[in-house]
């Protein structure tokens, strides 16, 4: 008489390879989850910067076609002037705007606006001597003090101002790009603006007197 024994469950080798491959597959899955992840943020952070840019390309656009004459400070990393179009002040001649290249306090560049309010010679507490780019809110230069700041465009690699100005060529007058506007030059028809961003350099932003962005 014979008798059949039937065989219920798995062995443990079967076991051990169904564990391997499901780990396998765990760990790809994983892999290709976070690599969709760091592409969604990359994306998202340069989605960010370009709107960042545009919106400071705007504000820049729009103040610098309007400024006044007098008081304009230009150099590689700052421009300081006073505006017929201050966003954010109502009163003319009561403020001015400054856009500067600086660096935070982690050492990444960044490109900021301050704006500036007149101080009052006998307002107590005002500091005359403290230049604006000191890094604090209530620092002044010339009369003025930081009434507010913001950072429109952060993390960049490189940021700088150059000016259009006249130069005498012989007989001729040229036109050649410079870091700085020295005190009686005249004024620049046009200013550039040169970003770098961590995705690379962006075409230069050039800004004309008396044409709105």
């Amino acid at each position: 008489m014979s008798h059949t024994r039937s065989r219920a469950g798995f062995t443990l080798i079967e076991l051990l390879v169904a564990i391997t491959l499901a780990s396998l597959v765990a760990v790809l899955g994983a892999v290709v989850l976070r690599a969709a992840l760091d592409f969604h943020g990359r994306a998202n952070r340069y989605l960010k910067q370009s709107e960042d840019l545009r919106a400071a390309d705007r504000l820049l656009s729009r103040e610098w076609s309007r400024r006044r004459e007098p008081d304009l400070v230009a150099s590689a990393n700052r421009l300081e002037f006073q505006t017929d179009r201050l966003y954010g002040v109502g009163e003319e001649g009561a403020a001015r705007v400054g856009y500067l290249c600086s660096e935070n306090e982690a050492g990444q560049v960044v490109f900021e606006r301050r704006l500036l309010a007149r101080v009052e010679p006998d307002r107590p507490g005002s500091a005359l001597n403290s230049p604006v780019g000191s890094g604090s809110a209530d620092a002044t230069d010339a009369g003025w003090r930081v009434l507010r700041a913001e950072v429109l465009v952060p993390q960049l690699v490189e940021c700088s101002f150059a000016y259009l100005q006249p130069r005498e060529n012989r007989d001729a007058k040229v036109a050649e790009w410079r870091g700085e506007v020295g005190a009686g030059q005249p004024v620049p028809q046009l200013v550039r603006l040169r970003l770098v961003t961590q995705r690379g350099e962006i075409a230069p932003l050039v800004y004309g007197y008396g044409a709105d962005g």
